[in-house]
């Protein structure tokens, strides 16, 4: 399998069809000007794509094919060497934190943009 772009492997697949479903969401979200249906119709699409996401996870369990099995969350523990295991757990949380930080902006921002077109529209009306 080195050396070749791609197989059609279950893994593989699986992951390529959640990302077309995200792709499929972001173009609906941008299609739609009407920011109310657009939010109702990237929910319903977003429901139908979530019926993917446990067979994604579980495909590690599900398919042994050219992929590695369950390395960190195995049974009887890691099988990672602690050398690998340390940083890659710090990375994961720096990541996290990272994640979470820039959510609370962009919340912030979201908050600050609906204020501002709340406080327009009531002057628009006076």
């Amino acid at each position: 399998m080195w050396g070749t772009w791609w197989v059609w492997d279950a893994r593989l697949t699986s992951v390529l069809v959640l990302f077309l479903f995200y792709l499929a969401y972001m173009a609906l979200r941008s299609a739609l000007d009407d920011e109310t249906k657009a939010a109702r119709a990237c929910a319903i699409l977003a429901l139908v794509g979530l019926v993917n996401l446990p067979v994604v996870h579980w495909s590690v369990n599900w398919w042994n094919s050219l992929h590695q099995g369950v390395t960190v969350f195995a049974k009887g523990g890691p099988k990672m060497a602690p050398v690998f295991l340390a940083p890659l757990l710090l990375m994961v949380l720096a990541y996290m934190a990272a994640f979470g930080a820039l959510w609370l902006v962009r919340i912030r921002g979201e908050v600050w943009r609906r204020r501002a077109e709340a406080s327009m529209s009531r002057l628009a009306r006076s």
